[in-house]
């Protein structure tokens, strides 16, 4: 979600996942027959769009550009895509905290002064009554770049989410770009000249439009066009180069682009969006918790014992009126939107428990979905992923819930593995796999699905640009084994409910096998580690815990979560401020960051600094309603010299009693290794992928014997896992020539032990 400080790649660092075929010249394609089906084979997409509060309410702006930037290259196109394959359904969810901040920052605050046929913003107007209260980086592009001060450098080029925040696959795209960087780096800000600074902000606005709109004319749901190959060119390599020098003009107009393209986001998911009475559309849109926290941690903190028993926790968090608080509020929100209610719900991280079931279904929520690591320690245990199944919310069947289990495998291969195949091989790969699920005959149907971030892994696809050959690959192929009756795309309430003009029957909660107990995790781990255990995030708990405490005894009343915001400036909107920065605070995405478990390559400091800001902004607003509160002073969290060096291992603590212990032996001794032999594969500890990263040992160390050419590494890994992996000898890291044992293959291996015990898989180099 956060480009440089994307969670895509940083996901992976928890995904315990069996990846088959994780290197695309070891794709096997699919065979033109497969095994005749008994009942359908259901596949539930779901793409998960989210994005943190950037805002700080002080100042009444943003303060990260994700919003635009993902809404240019994602949000509108992964969903527009569906109407050249009509019989293609999925579910997207849209997070309350990311529609906020399209619809209020971008959409209606632009919205007066951008002409949509001269593609145009009036600067002076937009400054005159929006001036520092939307995007910077809006005001930096609507800026005369000769009338930049240090600050307005110090954001385009320093801020850690500056104008070079893309990942190396997509700068690739854009040459020009790209030296416009290494110069910058080369000679320091004060080394760039006007026009360089220019381009460089021009820049950070067009690497981010989907290649479909800088390929061609589109035109927009809201009747809009966008077409920008007056002022890019696609070479045969590839790369896009300007056409023309750029001009403030350009950079005005960029803006004006950018608008039209935000403000078709939520009308596009309007159109497409199924309606379970008429059936009608092909998308299900869903919702998750408000601010996007982990709702069973803010309903009982102390539910994480279950996963993480042996672990120091904070303070018991027990706030079940803020659970409920945030799942009311993004119900109202959504169907604010939308005119609907949802029916779907994705919680925060895949975040469950059986204590929150009843929060769900208090608020018309049908269903729910998480990994498929949950399923494998909830009550009866056994239960196969490939059907949902029903939780009860207490109060009678009328108030069960169904809940799905993502496959992790398959799920994390769009993440983190299709990035190095071609669109073909991937969703050959795709397809392959899901196929392997389909009842045979005499079987009831089955229900298989993948959930992941729809905006994130697109930009580290290096073989396909921005994952649009697979995308198209897929759902093409997907229509046709629909068309075969082999297959059928479905949303969840289109299943539970049934599609007549579909042939989906209806499968009722009420008729779904029932779960005893949800085991308290999160598609992460299965357990909720990310966000609380470590020093930093139980220091973040207790001050949260501290706000909360003084906002309860301050003597004003929590609001109504479903009525609307009071108006401005009065003491009843203040008191609703300071209730809104409470709950901002709850959010997941400030404790993803704290410890070591997750180390952004911008720095944890400005999510640090956005989480402190939240908890002052509770006392500043309940001051001012005339609230009872104490000043306090929240130190920053993270703190110069206490963060220790992250294990070799990660997340994963040395101590857990539920991992295995893996040897890794190679045997090179018929080889010569300049500097080492090393291991990559589809898991955290193998470097996800990345050659030539994760370094094997032969001097006695490591769980390595002796310096004799067996090349040694121990790891811990959890039991029941599927590797994906292969050797290297000495390259560079990130390049797999020269030193790849195999070019179009890869080793596979079982963790079959069990958890405590030893494991060791022993292979000569080169040698299958």
């Amino acid at each position: 979600m956060l480009n440089i400080l994307e969670r895509s790649f940083l996901l992976s660092a928890f995904a315990f996942i069996a990846l088959a075929q994780s290197q695309p010249s070891g794709v096997t394609p699919v065979p033109d027959e497969h095994p005749k089906a008994g009942k359908p084979l259901y596949l539930n997409i779901i793409w998960h769009q989210h994005q943190p509060l950037y805002l700080d309410p002080a100042t009444d702006q943003l303060q990260g550009p994700w919003v635009r930037t993902h809404g240019t290259k994602d949000y509108y196109d992964m969903v527009s895509i569906l109407q050249q394959y009509p019989d293609i359904h999925f579910n997207v969810n849209l997070t309350s905290s990311l529609l906020q901040q399209l619809d209020e920052y971008y959409v209606r605050r632009l919205k007066s002064f951008v002409d949509g046929k001269k593609n145009r913003v009036s600067a002076r107007r937009y400054f005159a009554a929006f001036g520092g209260k939307t995007d910077p980086w809006i005001d930096l592009a609507l800026k005369q770049t000769g009338d930049f001060d240090e600050k307005d450098r110090q954001h385009l080029l320093t801020n850690v989410w500056n104008a070079f925040g893309l990942s190396d696959v997509m700068i690739d795209r854009f040459p020009e770009y790209k030296a416009l960087r290494d110069r910058f780096q080369a000679v320091g800000a004060k080394g760039l000249s006007e026009q360089e600074l220019r381009e460089i902000k021009f820049w950070f606005y067009l690497a981010y439009f989907d290649p479909d709109f800088l390929e061609g004319k589109i035109t927009l749901v809201n009747g809009h066009t966008v077409d920008l190959t007056d002022l890019v060119s696609r070479e045969g390599d590839g790369t896009y180069r300007l056409k023309n020098t750029v001009s403030e003009d350009d950079c005005n107009r960029i803006v004006a682009e950018t608008y039209k393209v935000l403000a078709a986001i939520i009308p596009m998911h309007r159109k497409l969006m199924y309606d379970p009475v008429s059936h009608h559309g092909q998308v299900e849109v869903i919702t998750t918790p408000y601010y996007h926290p982990i709702l069973p941690l803010i309903y009982d903190s102390d539910l994480a014992k279950a996963g993480q028993p042996d672990v120091p926790l904070p303070a018991r968090f027990h706030f079940p009126m803020d659970a409920e608080a945030q799942v009311a509020k993004a119900v109202t929100f959504f169907e604010k939107q939308f005119g609907m209610r949802p029916t779907g719900m994705w919680p925060a991280e895949g975040s469950v428990a059986q204590d929150v079931v009843a929060v769900f279904a208090k608020y018309g929520i049908r269903w729910v979905a998480t990994d498929e690591k949950i399923l494998a320690r909830s009550q009866p245990e056994g239960r196969p992923k490939y059907f949902p199944y029903a939780l009860s919310g207490g109060n009678g069947m009328e108030s069960s819930v169904a809940i799905v289990f993502r496959d992790t495998e398959l799920s994390d291969k769009i993440g983190f593995v299709y990035q190095q195949y071609t669109g073909e091989e991937a969703s050959d790969d795709f397809i392959e796999h899901i196929l392997r699920y389909a009842p045979a005959e005499g079987e009831t149907d089955r229900l298989l699905t993948v959930i992941l971030d729809g905006e994130n892994a697109w930009e580290h696809y290096r073989r396909d640009n921005d994952g649009k050959a697979f995308l198209r690959a897929l759902y093409r192929k997907l229509s046709k084994l629909q068309e075969d009756g082999r297959l059928v795309t479905t949303t969840m309430t289109e299943y539970i409910r049934g599609n007549p003009g579909r042939r989906i029957s209806p499968h009722p909660v009420e008729g779904m096998d029932k779960l005893e107990r949800l085991w308290p995790g999160s598609w992460i781990n299965g357990n909720y580690d990310t966000w609380i255990g470590e020093g930093e995030e139980n220091r973040a708990w207790e001050y949260l815990l501290q706000a909360r405490t003084d906002l309860a005894n301050s003597g004003l009343p929590q609001p109504d979560p479903k009525a609307r915001a009071p108006q401005r400036n009065t003491k009843a909107w203040y008191t609703y401020r300071a209730w809104e920065s409470m709950y901002a605070a709850e959010g997941s995405d400030w404790f993803w960051w704290y410890g070591n478990d997750q180390n952004a390559p911008a720095g944890d400091k400005p999510f640090d600094v956005a989480f402190r800001t939240h908890l002052n902004n509770i006392y500043e607003f309940a001051g001012r309603a005339g609230g009872t509160i104490p000043v306090r002073t929240f130190e920053p969290v993270i703190r110069e010299g206490t963060t220790t060096p992250q294990k070799a291992q990660g997340a994963m603590a040395q101590s857990r009693p539920d991992l295995v212990t893996v040897l890794f032996q190679v045997d090179a001794r018929d080889l010569a290794v300049p500097k080492a032999i090393f291991i990559a594969g589809n898991h955290e500890l193998l470097g996800n992928w990345t050659p030539n990263k994760i370094r094997m040992y032969d001097d006695g160390t490591h769980g390595d014997e002796k310096e004799d050419g067996i090349w040694t590494i121990e790891l811990r890994l959890p039991p029941g896992i599927d590797l994906e992996y292969k050797y290297t000898n000495s390259g560079a890291e990130g390049s797999w020539a020269p030193g790849e044992e195999f070019s179009r293959v890869n080793r596979s291996v079982r963790i079959t032990h069990e958890a405590g015990a030893s494991q060791i898989v022993f292979r000569k180099f080169g040698d299958m």
